[in-house]
């Protein structure tokens, strides 16, 4: 059996504000602010047996209101002007240049994100005590945009391009267990990040999530969940996909979704403002129909936001997915 799926990620955050940009930049910190983050990703899986999965993701990224403090100078050297240190000298003998002016400049981008495939393989089938478990193993791929550009033609650096530009291996896993109408999720999946383009490593990632499902209506199709979420690489195949002939199938979802990641590396030297902790605590719904077609809704709020140094927290997370099973 096959499906395909489309899912949306919306992510606000809370904003640094301009004058705080600035006095964080004048300190030698290296701070960014983002306003919004959209996510956009097509799936697809495919069942070669029943218990051995292959997919892939295409994601598609936009950020909104990236701010950042760039430096000019009274006589009209643009942007980019090296910021003075205690201790510069001018060995030229002429005057000394006026001081350069910061700014803060916001950018709106997008582009084409690194695609991942991965196989999943069950090798706990219980059928009697209605329990599952899986491994999962991946390939992100170099696919997205490195040279996205500023309105002004300058590159957005390396960490914050929609493409990150380096092999990355996965490895995940996840595990089911079934109790009449409830259903208790685990799941985990570590990406061993790599170094990318202009000698930069974003730092590895771990993702694992716990979720509490309840089933309100049973409808005449429990036999064809078609893989929740949309075939998302940390989730099982359960079912056998027998079509049925009824009414749809409504479940009540509640997660806690968690997200650490290293600090990023930029030849070799860590970016001390990026990495950390979040947790998000999600509530939501799912729709299965008799003809393979699926929604889902779900709204999370960070109950753990612990980031490295200064950064834009997340403070809100909206998800919603379609998907189809053939």
């Amino acid at each position: 059996m096959a499906s395909a799926a489309v899912q949306s990620q919306f992510i606000v955050t809370d904003e640094i504000s301009d004058a705080d940009l600035i006095r964080y930049t004048l300190l030698n910190d290296h701070v960014h602010s983002t306003e919004s983050l959209t996510n956009l990703s097509l799936n697809s899986a495919y069942g070669f047996t029943q218990d051995f999965t292959a997919g892939f993701s295409m994601p598609y990224l936009w950020r909104s209101g990236f701010r950042s403090v760039g430096f000019e100078t009274p006589s009209g050297v643009g942007p980019g002007v090296k910021i003075p240190r205690h201790g510069d000298h001018d060995h030229g003998g002429g005057p000394d240049p006026l001081p350069p002016v910061p700014f803060v400049e916001s950018t709106d981008f997008e582009g084409l994100g690194d695609a991942t495939l991965y196989g999943q393989y069950r090798f706990l089938h219980d059928e009697t005590a209605l329990r599952h478990a899986a491994i999962i193993v991946g390939l992100k791929t170099p696919t997205g945009s490195t040279d996205v550009r500023n309105a002004r033609g300058m590159l957005i650096e390396s960490d914050h391009q929609p493409g990150s530009g380096s092999w990355d291996p996965l490895l995940g896993f996840s595990f089911t267990q079934q109790a009449g109408r409830w259903a208790f999720d685990l799941s985990g999946l570590h990406a061993f990040v790599n170094e990318g383009t202009r000698a930069t490593d974003r730092g590895d990632i771990v993702n694992y999530n716990a979720a509490l499902s309840y089933r309100v209506i049973e409808g005449t199709i429990a036999d064809c969940d078609h893989g929740d979420h949309g075939h998302a690489p940390t989730e099982i195949e359960t079912e056998s996909h027998d079509h049925g002939h009824g009414g749809p199938t409504w479940d009540l979802i509640f997660e806690a979704n968690g997200d650490w990641r290293d600090r990023v590396r930029i030849g070799g030297i860590a970016e001390e403002n990026t990495g950390g902790n979040i947790i998000f605590l999600s509530a939501g719904s799912r729709v299965a129909f008799p003809n393979g077609w699926s929604t889902s809704v779900s709204v999370g709020l960070p109950a753990v936001n612990d980031f490295n140094g200064i950064q834009s927290e997340p403070a809100m997370r909206v998800l919603f997915g379609v998907s189809k099973g053939f």
